[in-house]
């Protein structure tokens, strides 16, 4: 199902056979900067996703992709066009709410980067659950040099936890911009591949995920986030009560049953 006729700055496609969404940031001549119009398009995007699992009888969307046309840039942050003035409180609200939505989306969401991932792109691509990029690409943070620093949406926050307190500091006051080989050394990324490979390894991460019981790896996703803002008794009890749910399901019935008979679930999330 292909929603993209609905908006003007991104693609919507949703794959029935596969379980996969993707959302592609379709503005090349702007190396897919977002402009106001797309941060208020990500939201319903997200949303659309969203709404084919409430009109179903059980979970659709398995995992969703986050890409930018184009082989140039993945996201070069939000479009200078839109900052500055009247127009920049309105800008910054809509960039939380945006890359907030994303984070809170149910199912895996995977950052499929190549080429330019920088500022506010990279930013996006942290709110991601996974981040595979081309090993040609280039990330970093150059706000450094404008005075500022990555900030909103708590990438100081985050960014520590991938690839180190020291680290961090470095990305973020030198503006030091790095290969998708050396992002995945450092932790910033989980993998890199080639540029001719990278589609093809990004589509079979993602049908690996959406081939597992989609209750289980949501409840997955959200114990895991949920340890980020609680300490270790807090986050164990959240995850028990997190985890006892998944006990009364069709799924684990089925998998349950399909384990002791040595033949593959079929999962329906519900």
């Amino acid at each position: 199902m292909d929603y993209s006729d609905q908006f003007e700055s991104i693609q919507c496609r949703f794959d029935e056979g596969s379980g996969v969404g993707r959302i592609v940031l379709d503005r090349p001549g702007s190396l897919n900067a977002m402009s106001e119009q797309t941060l208020n398009e990500l939201p319903v995007a997200i949303e659309t996703f969203d709404r084919l699992d409430r009109d179903g009888d059980r979970i659709s969307v398995r995992s969703l992709i986050i890409s930018g046309a184009g082989d140039e840039a993945f996201c070069v942050g939000v479009d200078v066009d839109d900052i500055g003035g009247e127009r920049y409180p309105f800008t910054a609200s809509s960039f939380r709410e945006a890359l907030f939505t994303i984070e809170q989306f149910g199912a895996p969401v995977i950052a499929e980067i190549d080429g330019y991932c920088v500022g506010g792109g990279l930013e996006l691509a942290l709110m991601c659950d996974f981040r595979i990029a081309s090993e040609s690409s280039e990330l970093g943070f150059p706000e450094i040099d404008l005075g500022i620093f990555p900030s909103g949406v708590g990438t100081t926050q985050r960014l520590p936890l991938l690839v180190g307190p020291s680290r961090a500091k470095e990305l973020c006051m030198t503006g030091e911009f790095v290969s998708g080989t050396q992002a995945a050394a450092d932790g910033l990324i989980d993998y890199a591949h080639t540029a001719d490979d990278l589609k093809h390894k990004v589509t079979e991460f993602a049908e690996t995920l959406a081939s597992k019981p989609p209750l289980a790896v949501r409840a997955i996703k959200d114990a895991i986030n949920q340890s980020r803002n609680v300490g270790l008794e807090d986050g164990t009890e959240y995850e028990y009560k997190t985890y006892l749910p998944l006990l009364h399901t069709e799924d684990y019935q089925d998998g349950s049953e399909a384990f002791g008979s040595d033949r593959e679930p079929s999962w329906q999330g519900r």
